[in-house]
């Protein structure tokens, strides 16, 4: 499993080196940032799919803001600093780079489809209670246009 992560980490590094033409400081910070981001997407579909399953609620907001800048700091520092994927002797080619790109294709239909049942999951418990409706306020644009009925 660590092979395949290190692989992932070792063709964003090359992209970012060979097509973006950026320096080493660049091509890792940049290797951090996407994977850390899809890291944090695939943790937190699985916490969505807990939630949707009642077996654990998922917290505010800041705390997996504050839990995705923590991942982040703990990928670079064990995985993308330290260059462990050189040690492997990788090479670009047209399969890993397929097998890449549909396990991100599977990453993100996981959150989609998450995503649909949990709304549904969503509009069923408003429609059985209607007081956890949370009560509509009035837009701009309708504010405007009732002034302009009551002036004009």
């Amino acid at each position: 499993m660590m092979k395949a992560y290190y692989y992932f980490l070792f063709r964003i590094y090359r992209y970012y080196i060979d097509n973006q033409n950026e320096n080493e400081f660049q091509a890792v910070f940049s290797a951090t940032a996407v994977s850390t981001a899809v890291l944090s997407i695939a943790i937190i579909s699985f916490l969505g799919v807990l939630d949707f399953l009642d077996i654990l609620s998922i917290p505010s907001k800041k705390y997996i803001i504050f839990g995705m800048i923590l991942l982040g700091i703990f990928n670079h520092f064990f995985f993308v600093r330290e260059k462990k994927w050189v040690d492997y002797d990788f090479e670009k080619d047209k399969k890993g780079g397929f097998k890449i790109i549909i396990c991100i294709l599977f990453l993100f239909l996981f959150v989609l489809i998450g995503g649909s049942f949990n709304r549904k999951k969503i509009f069923e418990e408003r429609r059985r209670n209607p007081s956890i409706e949370v009560e509509r306020r009035s837009s701009l644009e309708s504010e405007i246009r009732k002034w302009f009925e009551e002036k004009f």
